[in-house]
């Protein structure tokens, strides 16, 4: 083994002095930030070369993790990273913390004592709180389990779940959900054909594929501007107008194209039935 058990003791001493740094920021965020705005804030952030974002975590985990906690943690001399307490103070879909007050943290320090354990990690501190890793952990490059891993462990209820969780409360990635989805269906469609048929690429069959994708533009458009009341400026109507001039022009055109096939093909199925009537 390449480190020795006073290794370990410097490394968590460290990590227990870095979980008090990030408190004392957050209590210092809470404090110089209280009586103004989030404009005050970021400036602040930019002042100490700090991630709004982190910054708000921060804050929010300090606000959650009150002296009484702290106190009890440092006490207890059982090792706690900052990101286990993050955790407790994470907000579930009720708006709520996961651990309000850190009882089940409590509770969970209480257990360590008891057998002897001298850590509490943050996936043993998840499971006791029925949670999973935060949707930014699972995007950190860094991090050791990706979304895919993460869902591919659920069991399909708990996964189904998870994953309207995802769609259904952050817009963003439900956005960016339906941009993979339908990429994914014009790549499966360009080089399957599901819809324009298989064997060697010809005129038609690349005509009738890039209809399919322009129709999944014309969906993705739709989809993207849902109805609503909108007020153009007399260019941007002009605009749009010669848009739909366009767009009317290649729907007729796409009607000639398709239906001359589709009459020819007409005309000779009727000329050969009337060939093996005679």
């Amino acid at each position: 083994m390449s480190y020795t058990e006073h290794d370990v003791h410097e490394g968590r001493r460290l990590m227990d002095d870095g979980r008090e740094n990030r408190l004392f920021i957050g209590d210092k965020l809470l404090s110089v930030t209280a009586m103004g705005g989030d404009g005050d804030f970021d400036r602040y952030c930019d002042e100490i070369s700090l991630n709004p974002r982190t910054a708000r975590q921060y804050r929010h985990t300090a606000r959650m993790c009150t002296p009484p906690v702290r106190q009890f943690v440092a006490d207890s001399g059982v090792h706690v990273s900052y990101s286990v307490l993050r955790e407790g103070a994470r907000l579930a879909s009720s708006g709520k913390p996961y651990d309000e007050g850190y009882c089940t943290l409590r509770a969970v320090i209480g257990e360590a004592l008891q057998s002897g354990a001298t850590r509490i990690s943050v996936a043993q501190y998840q499971r006791v709180l029925g949670t999973g890793p935060a949707l930014q952990d699972l995007l950190d490059p860094s991090a050791d389990t990706t979304i895919a891993d993460y869902l591919r462990a659920l069991p399909p209820d708990e996964r189904d779940k998870a994953l309207r969780a995802l769609v259904e409360e952050n817009d963003e990635v439900h956005e960016a959900m339906k941009r993979v989805m339908d990429a994914k269906r014009r790549r499966d469609r360009e080089t399957r054909g599901p819809e324009c048929g298989g064997g060697r690429p010809d005129k038609a069959q690349a005509l009738a594929r890039d209809l399919v994708w322009l129709r999944d533009q014309a969906t993705a458009f739709m989809n993207r501007y849902p109805p609503s009341s909108l007020d153009f400026t007399e260019e941007q109507r002009a605009a749009c107008e010669e848009a739909l001039g366009t767009m009317e022009v290649l729907a007729t055109w796409i009607r000639v194209r398709v239906g001359d096939r589709t009459a020819a093909a007409s005309r000779g199925r009727v000329e050969a039935r009337d060939l093996v009537a005679v």
